[in-house]
């Protein structure tokens, strides 16, 4: 059995990135359990979870799906695999590994600086990680643990009946922000660019402490098409009514948005944060300094329909190469050491 563990209170990265592995290991027949140390009330991966036919249970919480750390311990044996996720979930089974003979996994997804407490946690999470077989899903994450670290990118399903068709319509050129609404992942910036091409439909799906920006959508709207959709828990329906993936992002790991725009045929251009670089051509991608330069990438797009269909081809055969399930399934058997 592989038991996936998160603590997660909401629906980001990290658990787009444990849905898309319980659902790989389950189209590979091998046995998964999502584990969620805590219980939170109306969590949208409980109901994919349930969708998708992965079972999962909770750590210190209540009902019938109850187990506690220490009969959790009790029940695993030498070929079980504990993958956690999150500095919590890390920290947790690490001290695990002292009850049990199972082997212990974890990843590191944060690519931007922590303060305060998270901090703390995320500094417990490096100096301990000598206690476990470890994985970073980018190379900049991948270089700051201190204890031996291999490097597995995110990756995301592909299906062959996705085409790029939009750019064949006429219609205005559709731009998008997908994620926390915050000053890492640089939504005060995509307002910006937005106001510098009122050509295009501007759209943000994401909520989080800087909400107060789109506070005054009314206001935004009278000088500039914009839609706030707030938060979305599967951008699966909505990939569609997107162009263009805009990133102006101050950090990132290997963003799994971007990796999910891609392969439905939608454009992704950011800053050089992260590894973005080793994921986008030169041409959608400008140094984290230069971030206003982004505008001008939208406009080349909205311009030359035609090189923007080419583009956007490209990066979806990229991800088809290097960043689907079944590029990545080789190294996640290896890793896990399963037998099929």
């Amino acid at each position: 059995m592989v038991y996936l563990l998160l603590d997660s209170s909401g629906f980001g990265g990290i658990e787009s990135h444990v849905l898309q592995l319980a659902r790989l290991l389950k189209s590979k027949q091998q046995a998964v359990t999502v584990v969620f140390m805590r219980h939170y009330v109306d969590h949208p991966l409980y109901q994919q979870l349930d969708v998708a036919a992965i079972p999962f249970h909770f750590l210190h919480a209540y009902g019938k799906k109850r187990h506690s750390a220490y009969s959790f311990a009790k029940q695993l044996n030498r070929n079980d695999v504990l993958h956690a996720h999150g500095y919590k979930a890390s920290i947790f089974i690490r001290a695990l590994r002292f009850f049990t003979t199972s082997t212990i996994v974890t990843t590191f997804h944060a690519g931007e600086t922590s303060f305060g407490r998270v901090a703390i946690y995320e500094w417990c999470n490096r100096v301990s990680s000598f206690m476990s077989y470890n994985l970073a899903v980018s190379q900049a994450i991948q270089s700051s643990i201190p204890a031996q670290c291999e490097l597995l990118s995110n990756f995301v399903p592909v299906s062959n009946n996705v085409e790029c068709l939009p750019f064949g319509k006429p219609r205005r050129l559709q731009v998008g922000f997908v994620g926390r609404l915050c000053a890492v992942k640089g939504i005060d910036r995509f307002l910006w660019l937005a106001a510098q091409n009122d050509g295009c439909d501007y759209h943000v799906f994401g909520d989080g402490e800087d909400v107060e920006l789109l506070q005054s959508i009314e206001s935004l709207s009278a000088k500039f098409s914009i839609h706030w959709h707030g938060r979305v828990d599967d951008m699966a329906e909505h990939w569609h009514a997107l162009d263009i993936l805009l990133m102006p992002s101050r950090a990132e790991g290997l963003p799994m948005a971007a990796l999910e725009a891609m392969s439905h045929g939608v454009i992704t251009i950011a800053t050089d944060v992260g590894d973005l670089a080793r994921l986008l051509p030169n041409n959608c991608i400008v140094e984290q300094s230069k971030w206003k330069t982004l505008a001008d990438t939208v406009k080349t797009f909205d311009n030359d329909k035609a090189l923007a269909l080419d583009v956007a081809i490209k990066q979806q055969q990229h991800i088809k190469d290097t960043y689907s399930c079944e590029a990545r399934w080789p190294q996640l058997k290896a890793i896990y050491q399963l037998t099929e």
